[in-house]
């Protein structure tokens, strides 16, 4: 059986390589592939000039801060009189310095594989400056790209593997049985092999190997240009070549198992092709419209557009009590308590607006997480829905990283408010003590980047199940055809 299947195998390359049109196919394939790892190392490196960028505005601002407060107590102990500053660029006012001057950089830097996807990284900035306000006044403050390039989407590896690779892989596979029946070589090749059926499987293995291969040797080929062989070398690689083995695998059993009902070429390919549609296309938008359908949500830019809202309402609210007092007592109704009670006031008003800004991102992040479970759970319907999600979570710009990410930058903001907002509150000014001991934005990248595969093994499943019973439905189909 193994000579059958070799040289069936031998036999079917032999003709594949006198075929310019498959070798077109194949290089076209792999120079793509190559171009979307080029554009996702561009991509890599404007992210980490991004962070580099905030991290040393973030060091220069704070040297500023610092240096501007030395020079203020040194004229304080001297008993030089000294030009006092505007509240809003004093270093020992806490209420303005957290809330722009100091403001802390909370970075999630790309992970070793982020040239794959691109993943949620073109919804949220590398970095954001984390203030004492609401979140709605950092997390969403920056474009983080044009928005007509956000529209048309961006070009990586993702793509191609999901939409473009398996077009290769159903051309070369979709017509074994078919092509054979109709050059009227199928009766001979039956009659005269040994083995027929192992002939056959050789010759199709050579079809489904040569793009597959082309596939894996050109990620294999461009992640080591522009990522490093200790990225070849890592367990995220080698996930990464399981997922493209097996989604190529995936389509090549479609094909089989169309081409073994035993119907004509143009029927296959113009099955096939819409069950390329199908699976890539309209599977995936469906399932995310019956999420969004099931569990509504307001788009992001309502979401901010509400939260600013609340927080400009909480002013009017402030400004409407100021005047109805003053109005009620007269000229008694003048602000007093000097400063400290201007302070207390302003606080009171952050306050009110911070607690209405967060219940609406609350539940706007609810309500999309309740969408992301039943997008998940529906995803096994497409396998271009799972694939994506695999390649994703190898990025490390998938969901799980992250909300994690999020998750950080929330008890972060808590712990930021606090250090501020208690010395405000206090009546008490910044200090250098006080700038040595700023909160820092815990930087946990490695442990998110390598929880990111371990997400693998239910999108795996989801490709490889499907996968199996078409193989079955092949095999079927191919004794049915007399082998």
């Amino acid at each position: 059986m193994s000579s059958a299947f070799l040289a069936g195998l031998r036999f079917e390359a032999r003709m594949m390589r006198r075929d310019g049109a498959v070798w077109f196919a194949l290089i076209v394939l792999a120079g793509v592939a190559l171009f979307a790892l080029t554009m996702g190392s561009s991509r890599v490196a404007s992210q980490q000039a991004a962070i580099a960028g905030a991290r040393a505005d973030e060091t220069q601002r704070l040297s500023r801060l610092q240096k501007t407060l030395a020079q203020l107590q040194e004229a304080d102990a001297q008993g030089k009189p000294a030009p006092e500053p505007p509240p809003f660029r004093d270093p020992r006012n806490p209420i303005f310095m957290g809330g722009g001057p100091a403001a802390a950089v909370a970075a999630l830097a790309p992970a070793p594989l982020a040239l794959v996807a691109t993943g949620q990284s073109d919804l949220l900035p590398p970095a954001v400056r984390v203030t004492t306000g609401s979140k709605d006044s950092f997390l969403f403050a920056d474009e983080i790209d044009n928005p007509a390039n956000l529209m048309s989407g961006a070009t990586d590896l993702a793509f191609v593997v999901v939409f473009v690779y398996p077009l290769v892989v159903l051309a070369m596979a979709f017509n074994l049985l078919a092509g054979e029946r109709e050059q009227g070589t199928l009766a001979m090749s039956l009659a005269s092999a040994r083995q027929p059926a192992a002939a056959l499987a050789g010759k199709l293995a050579a079809r489904v190997a040569a793009p597959i291969a082309a596939m894996l040797l050109a990620v294999a080929v461009g992640v080591w240009i522009f990522a490093g062989w200790e990225r070849v070398a890592s367990a995220g690689f080698a996930a990464l070549l399981v997922v493209v083995l097996l989604y190529g695998l995936f389509w090549a059993a479609l094909a089989t198992a169309v081409d073994g009902l035993g119907r004509g070429s143009a029927f296959n390919a113009l099955t096939l092709i819409g069950a390329w549609v199908a699976i890539t296309m309209i599977l995936p938008a469906a399932i995310n419209s019956l999420a969004a359908f099931a569990h509504p949500a307001p788009s992001r830019i309502d979401m901010v557009l509400a939260a600013r809202a609340a927080s400009t309402d909480a002013d009017k609210a402030r400004d409407a009590s100021l005047a109805r007092y003053a109005q009620e007592h007269g000229e008694a109704g003048r602000p007093a308590g000097g400063p400290q009670e201007m302070t207390l006031r302003r606080l009171a008003t952050q306050e009110a607006a911070f607690q209405r800004v967060e219940a609406i991102v609350a539940e706007h992040d609810a309500q999309l997480a309740r969408q992301r479970d039943m997008a998940d759970r529906l995803g096994y319907l497409s396998p271009a829905y799972l694939t994506y999600q695999a390649l994703a979570n190898i990025a490390g710009s998938g969901e799980t990283r992250y909300r994690a990410f999020l998750d950080r930058i929330r008890a972060f903001h808590v712990d930021w408010r606090e250090f501020f907002l208690s010395r405000a509150k206090a009546g008490a000014s910044l200090t250098a003590q006080d700038y040595a001991a700023l909160p820092r934005f815990p930087q946990a990248d490695d442990e998110l980047t390598a929880r990111a595969p371990a997400g693998l093994a239910r999108p795996l499943l989801g490709v490889a199940l499907p996968a199996l019973i078409l193989a079955v439905f092949a095999w079927r189909g191919f004794r049915r055809s007399g082998i």
